[in-house]
């Protein structure tokens, strides 16, 4: 389905009493850490971060309740980031965190919580993570085969990472416009590690904010879903990125309403 029409539907339903919702203030980790008292099969900590995670991150490990307070407080914890990122990088922000849903389950998965590396960013092919940007540590993950995922010192880096994997070169190629509201930026960011906004050593930046129309979460969807290059997930698709969006749709609306 089209995403538009999964947004009319989002407001057909928006409400509708969802039980389970979580209350503002809650995050996965005090979700997880509850979890850990009254299900304690379902969880386990990670040694190095002390962190919570999912013994299995899908839909079928956990009851409705207890997915939608974990939907609701991903919402909190990651919403804010995704729409200051997305107004700043021209993306519209339920694209980025509907990505970071999908890949971390919710932020639940152990990798999520042990590198906060919400979006499965692999190093492989992106020597720019370390060169430019500095992100240098990573950590190896069966998935299936023995993978070196890169490790962040918290989602914002991780979020930062994925809207530059989000326009590399090859992304921006589907774009409406091949990247032209955005390759500038991407590429001063590379060439000198900082934020575009940001000023250099030597007194440079591109300004406060870039000129131009956003891209809506279909185009950018467009761009990433079912490239050849991006094919690792076997369960992707166009039409289940969109569906990932029509959930992070129904967050939000649950959580202002």
């Amino acid at each position: 389905m089209h995403l538009d029409k999964l947004i009319i539907f989002a407001f057909l339903f928006c409400f509708s009493p969802a039980r389970g919702q979580a209350v503002r203030g809650d995050s996965v980790q005090s979700v997880l850490r509850e979890f850990a008292f009254s299900h304690p099969h379902m969880v386990a900590q990670i040694q190095e971060t002390g962190r919570w995670h999912l013994l299995v991150p899908r839909s079928e490990s956990v009851t409705p309740e207890q997915l939608t307070r974990l939907q609701d407080a991903f919402y909190y914890d990651i919403v804010p980031l995704c729409k200051a990122y997305g107004q700043q990088y021209l993306a519209d922000w339920r694209a980025l965190a509907s990505k970071a849903a999908r890949e971390s389950f919710w932020g639940t998965s152990y990798l999520s919580n042990r590198t906060n590396n919400y979006f499965g960013i692999r190093q492989k092919a992106k020597p720019w993570i370390c060169e430019a940007f500095y992100f240098c540590d990573g950590v190896v993950r069966n998935d299936p085969e023995p993978s070196d995922f890169a490790s962040f010192p918290n989602f914002e880096a991780s979020l930062w990472m994925f809207i530059h994997t989000m326009y590399s070169f090859h992304f921006q190629e589907r774009l409406p416009d091949r990247g032209a509201r955005i390759a500038d930026a991407i590429e001063f960011e590379r060439m000198n590690g900082i934020h575009y906004w940001e000023r250099t050593s030597y007194g440079v930046s591109m300004g406060p904010q870039l000129p131009g129309q956003m891209y809506s979460a279909e185009e950018l969807i467009y761009t990433w879903s079912e490239h050849p290059i991006n094919n690792l997930c076997v369960n992707c698709s166009r039409a289940t990125d969109r569906e990932w969006v029509y959930k992070l749709i129904m967050a939000d609306l649950r959580t202002r309403g």
